[in-house]
């Protein structure tokens, strides 16, 4: 869901779509809504598609607080509910989601419905420091973000570069981060495709990092994308062991 390239220029700006963030989605009836109805739009998902569901290392989940910044790889728009079903009840309520305004803004019902239903708001992607100004806010205010630091899916699986707006986020708001790793999503939802099947996923849940004051964007940037390696890296090596038991 959330195709989204955060850099440190601004010299793809003008090839994207003007959206504004739907300020409703965060008042208590909109939040009140999305609790409702996350075991429909998000946990019934999980459980239809995510077959089976392993999530390793949930116990990385009991102490975070609020705010946040939630990290994953990414490789299909199934991402977003698959973290999104990991979450403890007092984060999922005040996460939002971090969605490209070119894909996902495109038409403006859709758009609304994005909001309401995941608390997504538009971002332009490419559009420098200035594009980072409402994750600021809500970060400043309490809020946790959820962000794909690739900044697009992956179509081979591969961890692709990560970008430097989430660093700059970590690093201006002083947030902790919570890394994820999830394998199989692809199979679910693949780039190109519009019907989802099930397949088994595992989600890996790595523990909080922290950044001191002061810590140039391009180290914190350097440890979230081996945070998400070495979980995808950990993975790998349990699948090898498997096969050879």
């Amino acid at each position: 869901m959330t195709d989204i390239s955060i850099t440190q220029g601004g010299q793809h700006a003008s090839a994207h779509r003007e959206a504004k963030p739907n300020k409703w989605a965060l008042t208590l009836w909109a939040r009140a809504f999305r609790r409702l109805a996350r075991r429909w739009t998000v946990h019934s998902h999980v459980r239809k598609y995510c077959r089976p569901f392993t999530v390793e290392g949930a116990e990385n989940l009991a102490s975070i607080e609020n705010p946040v910044l939630i990290i994953a790889n990414h490789t299909s728009h199934f991402d977003t509910v698959i973290v999104l079903s990991l979450l403890p009840t007092s984060i999922y309520d005040r996460t939002a989601v971090v969605a490209a305004a070119d894909r996902m803004y495109r038409e403006r019902i859709k758009g609304m419905w994005h909001s309401l239903r995941y608390n997504a708001f538009p971002i332009t992607r490419g559009g420098g420091r200035e594009a980072l100004a409402y994750s600021q806010w809500l970060l400043h205010n309490g809020w946790s973000l959820l962000i794909f630091p690739e900044g697009k899916r992956s179509r081979t699986g591969e961890l692709l570069p990560f970008h430097g707006g989430p660093a700059i986020l970590a690093t201006l708001q002083n947030v902790p981060v919570l890394p994820i790793y999830i394998e199989g999503a692809s199979r679910i939802l693949p780039p190109g495709t519009n019907r989802s099947q099930p397949a088994p996923v595992v989600a890996r849940v790595g523990s909080l990092l922290t950044f001191p004051e002061g810590t140039p964007i391009g180290d914190a940037k350097h440890a979230m994308e081996e945070a998400v390696r070495a979980l995808a890296g950990t993975l790998a090596a349990d699948h090898e062991q498997a096969a050879a038991s």
